[in-house]
């Protein structure tokens, strides 16, 4: 299966900082891969290089068989970047901020008007051309930015952070219209640290730490080889009982992290029976509300994998 990207051993250095050391991985045409790791984890830089905005020190880039050292015109003719901010121009309505940016992409007038028509179609702001965009909610937002990123028609498109801000739905309509672009062949490569989103969405995964690719592979085959290992459970307690209750976790010997995450204690285990976390608790008269056990997810590799270390 051909390429669409294939990154080859790049390193990129700011003065002591090794943002990314010697990352390997490619991305068959026509697939998705959700790229995920902890913040300063060197994702940014690497996407960064790949769309030609940063050079590599060592390695290189190639996007449909262009390099982005030495071809960086071809490469970007064939890709499109959306980067997590939005420039939020005042008093343009979409219609202008298209035609605008189908203008630099050098298309002719025939085409510009096709093509905004087009993007506007697959990004459902159709029928809201007039609007201003810097009266768009940020769902909006980041549809238009998505159309813009499609405007000279890219067969590589390279999302950082597509879903930023985004409440369920607008999350759920974004992840239809990745899921409609893959289908119409479409190479993604799309960032995020929202995981259930990569997980719903990519064929493959890669998890970069500390500027390095950690693990890289087809998520069926990421979550066969993780079967067995390392499990999580959710526990809800009531809020006085969190503390006491991660402390009390964290004193079986199977456990290997306790966290907060959104008012639940994420444990991390070692064990094939959760019945231990639940006895340690209730001995104590902590009133357990809400407890679950995952089967092997993104979550649950991506804990397994990383250990929280930065660049």
């Amino acid at each position: 299966m051909p390429l669409s990207i294939d990154v080859r051993n790049v390193t990129r250095t700011y003065d002591d900082l090794q943002a990314v050391a010697d990352v390997s991985f490619s991305l068959p045409a026509g697939r998705t891969l959700g790229l995920i790791g902890p913040n300063g984890a060197g994702k940014t830089t690497l996407l960064r290089m790949i769309c030609t905005l940063v050079q590599p020190d060592y390695g290189d880039v190639l996007v449909e068989g262009f390099s982005v050292r030495n071809q960086p015109r071809e490469v970007r003719r064939r890709l499109g970047f959306m980067p997590a901010e939005f420039g939020s121009p005042r008093g343009v309505s979409i219609a202008e901020y298209l035609e605008y940016f189908a203008c630099l992409s050098g298309l002719s007038a025939a085409e510009r008007t096709s093509r905004i028509r087009d993007v506007c179609e697959l990004t459902e702001l159709r029928g809201r051309e007039s609007v201003v965009v810097n009266g768009l909610s940020t769902g909006n937002r980041q549809r238009l930015l998505l159309a813009k990123t499609l405007l000279h028609d890219p067969a590589v498109l390279v999302l950082d952070e597509p879903a930023s801000g985004l409440d369920p739905r607008a999350r759920n309509e974004l992840r239809s219209i990745i899921r409609t672009l893959a289908s119409l062949g479409k190479s993604v490569l799309i960032s995020s640290h929202i995981l259930p989103d990569i997980e719903d969405i990519s064929d493959q995964i890669a998890i970069m730490e500390a500027g390095r690719l950690v693990l890289h592979g087809d998520l069926s085959s990421l979550q066969q080889a993780h079967v067995g290992q390392r499990r999580i459970a959710r526990i809800k307690v009531a809020e006085a009982d969190q503390e006491r209750a991660r402390e009390l976790l964290l004193t079986l010997p199977f456990v290997v992290s306790c966290n907060l995450v959104d008012r639940a204690l994420t444990v991390v285990y070692e064990a094939e029976d959760s019945s231990p976390l639940l006895t340690v608790l209730l001995q104590q008269k902590i009133r357990v509300s809400y407890f679950s056990e995952n089967e092997v997810d993104l979550e649950q590799i991506f804990m397994n994998t990383t250990a929280g270390k930065v660049t």
